[in-house]
């Protein structure tokens, strides 16, 4: 059977004929589909819901065009729609991530009251800080810019411009604890 044939078949009512698209092509769209996704699983749902998509839309069908060029132009949108579906996801993974550690970080402060000498060793900790710094730490915690404000802020993405304020927080952490212990060692 050709593939026109195998079409006009489907097309005039026999679903069977469709099974021999699927038989000819499975193996092709599952190679082709596999190298643009990561889960093994994944590629495997694309190229059936790929046919799905080929099975309803077979109307739409050219017979003057290529039958597999067809289809993996069906696959390559349900590829681009997981890997849509994937950033989104990894990005509300991440805003999850942000307020879970600011909710830890809010709970630490609540447990440990600052008292005069960490705000004191705080405010000069900042003052090591470069202009740069203090101008990003201003941005994001006394202005309360989001992530993505505060990268275009910087002239940075968002991913970056909170990797720089964590480093920067980490430092004053540092800079802190030191200070601290300084103190403490000299009483």
């Amino acid at each position: 059977m050709e593939d026109n044939e195998a079409i006009a078949e489907t097309l005039r009512g026999n679903q069977e004929a469709f099974g021999y698209v699927v038989r000819r092509y499975h193996r092709a769209l599952y190679y082709f589909v596999v190298g643009k996704l990561t889960a093994d699983g994944e590629a495997e749902d694309i190229v059936q819901k790929t046919f799905v998509s080929a099975y309803q839309k077979l109307a739409d069908y050219d017979p003057q065009q290529s039958l597999l060029a067809w289809l993996r132009g069906i696959a390559l949108n349900h590829c681009r729609n997981a890997w849509k579906q994937y950033h989104r996801q990894a990005e509300l993974k991440g805003r999850l991530l942000e307020v879970k550690r600011a909710e830890l970080q809010l709970g630490q402060l609540e447990q440990a009251q600052p008292d005069e000498r960490r705000v004191m060793a705080l405010r000069a900790c900042m003052e090591t800080l470069s202009e740069a710094e203090q101008t990003a730490m201003r941005l994001r915690f006394m202005d309360e810019l989001t992530l993505e404000q505060l990268g275009e802020a910087l002239q940075r993405n968002s991913e970056a411009a909170r990797q720089y304020l964590f480093r920067i927080r980490m430092r004053l952490s540092q800079c802190v604890k030191k200070r601290l212990a300084i103190q403490e060692a000299l009483r």
